[in-house]
């Protein structure tokens, strides 16, 4: 099967941007503007919220599960990166859940087909603290 070429990096860290609105503010008409229908999320880990989702809904379930199962779950885009082939958003979050509080950071790592997102891997740059932020 023939992949399309990757749009050049500026053009993938304008739809990561755009992806990251998407999901930033439940926007689901948007995400699916920039994402495959088969679009698949690893979330690193053992915790309870760790594992793979794959298909818009299920993704987008899973991003929805993450702000209802917290008192507060904060995220902030620190910047967003391209190379040859994969593209990074870098961001940091702030969360409440259970009595248990968490800040960090997390890096998202995109691979493209064509211009729209296909796969996500999410990679806190505190593993430990993530999953016990979930247990």
């Amino acid at each position: 099967m023939k992949t399309a070429p990757l749009p050049d990096p500026f053009t993938r860290v304008d739809i990561a941007r755009r992806a990251w609105d998407a999901v930033s503010t439940a926007d689901i008409d948007g995400l699916a503007r920039v994402s495959t229908d088969t679009i698949s999320w690893h979330a690193a880990g053992r915790g309870s919220r760790s594992g793979d989702f794959n298909g818009r809904r299920e993704v987008l379930d899973y991003l929805a599960s993450l702000g209802e199962a917290t008192e507060r779950f904060d995220l902030a885009l620190e910047d967003v990166l391209a190379g040859a082939v994969l593209t990074a958003i870098v961001l940091s979050l702030k969360g409440k859940r259970q009595g248990h509080e968490i800040e960090s950071g997390t890096i998202l790592l995109l691979r493209f087909e064509g211009t729209r997102v296909a796969e996500v891997w999410a990679i806190p740059r505190d593993q430990l603290a993530i999953d016990e932020f979930w247990s």
